[in-house]
């Protein structure tokens, strides 16, 4: 029963968001980003508003904008020199395509920036973590082992390290004799959350 309910929900909302974004447009004379930009509290409540709206929107041009952000984003290129000359682009785009008119709604580029910015550069960590989680810990590499040690001598300053492997890294919660086998699940991301 509640798949057919979500079904018939999802079914219904895709028909009748237009409807209701054409009703509320001419009503307000605002598009739904501004709504958003101008109803919602500053922060997660307008960030996530924008960022569903444009997600949902069925404009080309705002699609494409949305598929380039993302792309940046989620190749790690989404970085300070990339991103301003990106997220410009994005709020001409959106200005233009929606006829918002800068010189009257003032307050509207410099917040649909700021939830850009928030939307992509989240997007943006998420993929730098993932790399981390995906880069396996390696006793070869020397950066790894750098970080090892420096975790050894911030958790037991008092005691150096008395060999690379041994049951002394169970003083400091590791499993095993050599740590490396703890971080076979979350690679170099668990040893940089313990750093």
């Amino acid at each position: 029963m509640l798949p057919v309910l979500s079904s018939f929900w999802s079914y219904l909302h895709w028909y009748l968001r237009p409807l209701v974004k054409w009703f509320l447009h001419h009503f307000t004379r605002l598009c739904e980003l501004q709504r958003v930009c101008y109803g919602e509290e500053k922060g997660a409540p307008r960030t996530t508003g924008v960022e569903y709206s444009l997600e949902l929107s069925r404009t080309p041009c705002l699609k494409r904008v949305v598929q380039q952000l993302s792309s940046l984003a989620e190749s790690g290129r989404f970085t300070e020199e990339t991103s301003y000359s990106a997220v410009e682009y994005a709020i001409k785009t959106v200005t233009d395509t929606k006829n918002i008119n800068v010189k009257i709604h003032t307050r509207f580029v410099p917040s649909f920036r700021s939830c850009l910015l928030q939307i992509y550069g989240y997007k943006q960590l998420l993929h730098e973590v993932e790399n981390l989680r995906k880069t396996s810990y390696s006793s070869d590499n020397c950066e790894h082992e750098d970080k090892l040690i420096k975790l050894w001598n911030v958790l037991m300053p008092d005691k150096p390290l008395p060999s690379r492997i041994g049951k002394h890294w169970s003083d400091i919660g590791f499993q095993g004799d050599d740590p490396k086998t703890d971080f076979r699940g979350m690679g170099l991301l668990g040893l940089e959350n313990l750093m």
